[in-house]
């Protein structure tokens, strides 16, 4: 995939407002997730890190620079195009949990 291929799909996330900040209430955390082709992903744009098979396989190894998940919550934050989901604290564990589990069933599955 070219550098012009993750721009477009990052573009194209952004778009279809698929870039999703969540904050959590009361204490402020933050929790980016971008709905992806496959499922939706954690990503930490701080770190560089996304929780997808793309990343894992190919961007850790140095086949890829990024992700395009990871490239739309930098070019989202840089527009101010995303979507604002408040939550309550209660419910952070809970997202954070659905999201890491459904991605080891993603990799046991690929």
């Amino acid at each position: 995939m070219t550098k012009e291929d993750l721009d477009f799909k990052a573009t194209e996330a952004i778009r279809e407002n698929r870039v999703k900040l969540y904050i959590f209430k009361p204490s402020g955390r933050k929790m980016w997730i971008v709905v992806g082709k496959h499922g939706r992903y954690l990503v930490l744009p701080e770190a560089e890190y996304c929780t997808c098979n793309d990343f894992f396989f190919r961007v850790m190894s140095g086949e890829k620079p990024t992700c395009y998940h990871l490239l739309a919550v930098r070019k989202a934050i840089q527009e101010e195009a995303y979507s604002i989901i408040k939550q309550e604290d209660t419910s952070y564990r809970k997202i954070l949990e659905e999201l890491l589990s459904s991605k080891a069933e993603n990799k046991t599955t690929s």
